[in-house]
């Protein structure tokens, strides 16, 4: 499996970055939010398995072809791919429209760095 670029400290770990936003409307910009929620978790399938729930719990209030496009996601070939993205260290997510709102979910890998207590720098204040 391909993971994001090494990083160029040792005690670093990739973790991911998942995000579920919910846009007021269809045509909104990034200050019109309704919702947001995000999570770091320790591996792609935990990510995506964060998606997955959030969508079951909304299909049972989307319209038919919006119920079907995101159960084929969340069952089928979308968040397996969605998986295998996060292991070559690319980006992924789903999106789909709710009772007027744009609900977008993403997930991002990043690198965590452990650093010892004796290797940190002080604060210098202003």
């Amino acid at each position: 499996m391909h993971q994001p670029a090494a990083s160029p400290c040792p005690d670093a770990e990739i973790r991911y970055w998942y995000e579920h936003v919910t846009y007021r409307s269809l045509t909104a910009a990034g200050s019109d939010i309704e919702k947001i929620e995000r999570h770091s978790a320790r591996t792609p399938a935990e990510a995506i398995r964060h998606i997955r729930l959030s969508v079951r719990t909304l299909t049972a209030t989307l319209p038919p072809k919006e119920r079907q496009r995101a159960l084929s996601w969340a069952e089928g070939g979308g968040c397996v791919g969605a998986v295998a993205a996060l292991h070559r260290g690319q980006p992924c997510g789903f999106s789909l429209s709710h009772r007027g709102a744009w609900v977008e979910w993403t997930v991002h890998p990043y690198h965590v760095f452990h650093t010892p207590e004796a290797r940190r720098l002080p604060l210098v204040p202003r």
